[in-house]
């Protein structure tokens, strides 16, 4: 059993440690600010943003009303 699973552990702890490597080796990238005007592209990833916050606002809203419109108002019972 051990000569099946043993490669497939040192597989395993290859992808991992390769997978671990880049995301530190992007984080690094990441933070390095040389030559990058940060508030520029902080302003527009805020406008994206309020602009998706916007829009899907507006769809479930409609999504709501559309729902309430199909609800028909409740009967009180006869005594």
């Amino acid at each position: 059993m051990d000569s099946y699973l043993l490669p497939l552990g040192v597989w395993a702890q290859l992808m991992i440690g390769d997978l671990r490597a880049r995301a530190t080796d992007a984080w690094h990238r990441r933070n390095d600010e040389t030559g990058v005007d940060e508030a520029v592209t902080k302003m527009i990833w805020l406008a994206v943003g309020i602009g998706v916050a916007v829009v899907a606002t507006a769809f479930f809203i409609s999504i709501f009303n559309t729902a309430k419109s199909s609800v028909p108002d409740p009967i009180p019972p006869t005594p």
